[in-house]
Formats: structure tokens, C-alpha cells, sequence
């Protein structure tokens, strides 16, 4: 029973009465070696990952097994639901557009999807971590499925832009917060030599949810109409995300799927804010999420109004996300064997370059728009897969895996927030072609300033090593 008590990383056991003295040294043990158990670069070593497997003799083993596999599969889904599905919105939008909400301005519905996505990240540091305190993860996990529920039940019914922005955008997006940001902290639970893959397959779920919801939603637009369309979408979340709810076990903390607990947070839990680390990560998160969202939203438009077919258009769209397929296992892989930070770089700069020489000089032509969204689409979304990394680099402790991770998740939602309206400023104050071309720009700029933040991080190794 004794090895069923180990501290929670995110909440204190309200039994530590009862736990042994044997216990409370294996929990030193095992809180030491998660300290330990990551290299300066963000990899584990190979005789790391052996010491930290023999103290944890009494917990089923990490990087394999029934309840590791069954992480990956929930994962999947909760990815694919939280963001897959965002990614078809510009389906929703031009749809939106040119039919029911015709007298909307297209910053007003691009604003939808903004907040969607936008307020999954930023709930993550918002809201998640406070309401921790009261609710375990898969407390958090439910409420979350009701609310992503709710919000696509509420659009369905809705009968101006504002009920969408309302629905569609806030409520969903904050329903998708919960489900995504309490899912997260049993990735690193099952997972550790073998992280940033686990990471690049939970987050392939975007890029196959991606892949297939613009085509799905085309047509149950085109046949059924936009309010049935959300209606399905309901229910396919309903049963999706609360089965993964159920399905998804904690690895040592049992007490997360039954027992509340209060969690008391001081200033010293706050001072990775002023830490180099940090403050560098930060900032490149924070670039990388001001320019990453814009060409997913907006590629459709930009093809159509260049003389693609509708149906291409779309095709557009679910090609870029399906890359991301490729890009999510190819950048995991990537920085498991040199550093995640080094794949910060390799993602942000490859994505920057194919916007400014591909998509400026793409005009009319087919080819290089699909270039583009090919090239984009993999290296652009193999950012994410370094997200788990960086938060144990930063922490350090398993106790502040959620805190630092709510931080830098707030980071990437306000560059949405912010990257987003801002394309669309730039698109509807200029002329059609120039608007195109000052978004290539903002977009490429900030993911070069991305990668150039990114390669301070190595710098920062060389210099005292982490």
C-alpha cells in the first residue's frame, strides 16, 4: 500500500500519517531523480533512466506497458478534440462567411476560432492550476467535456456572430482547456526516455483530426447545414472526450481520480519566472504562437482568392494538417536525440523560411501553395512536441510541472490572441495582394524571432550548463 502514497506532483496526499519512513525516503529518492533524470540538453541519459527505474521498482514501468499505451490512445483523442478540430475552423468561417453570417466582418468570425484555440492555451495557466486546488485531473477532465459539449450545442442554435464568438469561441475553447491541460501531466507520469515521442503521437491527434474534420465538415455543411453539423460534433466529443476521461490512469497518484486537495502556492513557487530559462523560453513560445496560428486559418482564403476551387481550397487545408502528422513524430524524434531546444530551432526556422519563399512568391500558382502548406505543415507544428521537455527543464520539480506549464501555455495562447486579429487587420486594410504579402511578413518575422530566442537557450548550456 505504501507505494500507492507517493507524493503527487500536483497535489499533496492528505495521508501522509500513515506513510512509512521507508516510504518517505523512496519519495526523496524518486523527486531526486526526476531532478536529475534530464541532461543539460533536455534528453535522458541512458544509466539516468536505469537508476530512476530501479528506485521506482514498486510503480509500473515507465515507457511501456497497458496503462503507457492506453495514455497514448486518450491522449490522442484529447488532442485531436482540443485542437484537431480547431484547425478545421476556417472550413466554419468561409462557410459562415458567404452564407448565414453574411453581414459579419470576417475579423469578427475569424475571431471565433481565435478565441477557441486561444483560450485553450491561456486556461491552462488561468484556470486550470487555481481550480486544481479543489478538483483532482479527471475531475477537471469531465467538467471539460461538458463544457466542449455545451459550446458546440450553443452554436448550433445561434443566430448572429456574437452567440458564435460567445459559444463556439469562449465556451469551447475554455471546455478544450480543461480537457487538454488536465490530460497533460500524465504524459510525463508514463513517460521519460522516450518523452518526445510520446509527445509527437499524442499530438499527431491534431494533424489526423485536422486531416479529416475540413473535408467531414464540408460536406455536413453542404448537406445538412451548419446547426446539424454542430450537433454531431457534440455528441462525437461527448463520447470521445469522456471516454478518455474514464480510460486514462494516474502512474503514482491514485488519489488523482478521487480525492480533492487544497494546494497552498508561494512566492518561492513563482521564481522560475525570473529565471533564464524561463524568461528566453518564454519568449520564444510567445513568437512562435503570434506567427504559428495565422497561415492554418487563413490558407483557404488566400487560395480561393487566387482562383482555387472551393473543394481544393479545402483540400489545402487538410493537407497542411495531415503534415502535421509527419512534423509531430518527426521533430518527437528529433528532440528526444538532440535537445528539444535544438528542435525549437530546426521547427521555427524551416516554418519561417518556407512562409517568406514560398508562400510571398506562390501568387496564383497551385504548386507552390501546396509546397508551402506541405513544408509549413511539418515543421511548423513540431514546435509543440518540445513543450513537455521544456517544462521539466524549467521546473525541475514534478510539483511545478502544471504551474510552469500553465505559464508557458498562457505565453502561446496570447500570441494567438494577438497574432490572429492582427492578420486580419493587415489583410483588410490593404489591398487584397498587399494584405497577403504583409502577412507572409508578420508571420515569418515572428517565427524567425522564435528560433532565434530558441538558439539563446543553447547558448545559454554552453555557457553554465543546465
Amino acid at each position: 500500500m505504501t507505494s500507492d502514497t507517493t507524493v503527487a506532483p500536483f497535489r499533496r496526499s492528505s495521508r501522509c500519517s500513515d506513510i512509512s519512513m521507508t516510504t518517505i525516503k523512496n519519495k526523496a529518492l524518486r523527486k531526486a531523480n526526476y531532478e536529475d533524470a534530464e541532461s543539460s540538453d533536455g534528453t535522458l541519459d541512458e544509466e539516468e533512466n536505469e537508476t530512476f527505474t530501479r528506485t521506482e521498482f514498486s510503480l509500473p514501468p515507465v515507457d511501456r506497458g497497458y496503462h503507457a499505451i492506453m495514455t497514448l490512445i486518450c491522449g490522442f483523442f484529447v488532442e485531436g478534440l482540443s485542437y484537431g478540430l480547431p484547425f478545421a475552423y476556417s472550413v466554419f468561417q468561409t462557410y459562415y462567411h458567404t452564407h448565414e453570417f453574411q453581414d459579419a466582418s470576417l475579423t469578427t468570425l475569424a475571431l471565433v476560432g481565435t478565441l477557441n484555440s486561444g483560450l485553450t492555451y491561456i486556461g491552462g495557466g488561468l484556470l486550470v492550476p487555481p481550480l486544481g486546488a479543489f478538483l483532482s485531473l479527471k475531475q477537471l477532465m469531465y467538467i471539460g467535456s461538458i463544457t466542449m459539449v455545451i459550446g458546440f450545442l450553443g452554436a448550433s442554435f445561434a443566430t448572429s456572430a456574437w452567440h458564435l464568438v460567445l459559444t463556439q469561441g469562449v465556451i469551447l475553447g475554455i471546455g478544450g482547456s480543461f480537457v487538454y491541460n488536465a490530460f497533460m501531466p500524465f504524459v510525463p507520469m508514463w513517460f521519460f526516455k522516450r518523452r518526445g515521442l510520446a509527445t509527437g503521437l499524442i499530438f499527431s491527434g491534431a494533424g489526423v483530426f485536422g486531416l479529416t474534420a475540413p473535408i467531414a465538415i464540408e460536406k455536413a455543411l453542404a448537406t445538412i447545414g451548419f446547426r446539424w453539423t454542430l450537433r454531431i460534433l457534440a455528441l462525437f466529443t461527448l463520447v470521445f472526450s469522456l471516454g478518455s476521461t474514464i480510460m486514462v490512469r494516474p502512474r503514482y497518484m491514485p488519489d488523482a481520480t478521487k480525492t480533492k486537495h487544497r494546494v497552498q502556492l508561494s512566492v518561492k513557487d513563482f521564481r522560475f519566472l525570473i529565471s533564464k530559462k524561463f524568461l528566453i523560453l518564454g519568449l520564444s513560445v510567445l513568437c512562435q504562437g503570434i506567427g504559428y496560428f495565422l497561415p492554418n486559418l487563413f490558407v483557404q482564403s488566400y487560395a480561393l482568392s487566387v482562383g482555387v476551387s472551393d473543394q481544393m481550397a479545402t483540400y489545402l487545408v487538410s493537407i497542411m494538417n495531415a503534415m502535421t502528422i509527419v512534423g509531430q513524430l518527426f521533430m518527437g524524434y528529433v528532440s528526444d536525440r538532440i535537445g528539444y531546444y535544438h528542435a525549437m530551432v530546426i521547427s521555427s526556422t524551416f516554418a519561417s523560411l518556407s512562409t517568406f519563399l514560398l508562400w510571398r512568391f506562390a501568387g496564383s500558382s497551385l504548386a507552390m501553395i501546396m509546397a508551402y502548406v506541405i513544408v509549413y505543415g511539418i515543421f511548423g507544428s513540431g514546435f509543440s512536441t518540445c513543450f513537455t521537455s521544456m517544462v521539466a527543464d524549467v521546473s525541475g520539480d514534478p510539483s511545478q510541472f502544471v504551474l510552469v506549464s500553465g505559464m508557458f501555455m498562457i505565453l502561446r495562447g496570447l500570441g494567438n490572441v494577438v497574432g490572429n486579429p492582427l492578420g486580419s487587420v493587415l489583410l483588410t486594410t490593404s489591398n487584397i495582394m498587399n494584405g497577403w504579402h504583409d502577412i507572409t511578413y508578420f508571420v515569418g518575422s515572428f517565427l524567425m524571432a522564435s528560433a532565434i530566442f530558441g538558439s539563446l537557450r543553447g547558448l545559454l548550456t554552453l555557457r553554465t550548463p543546465a
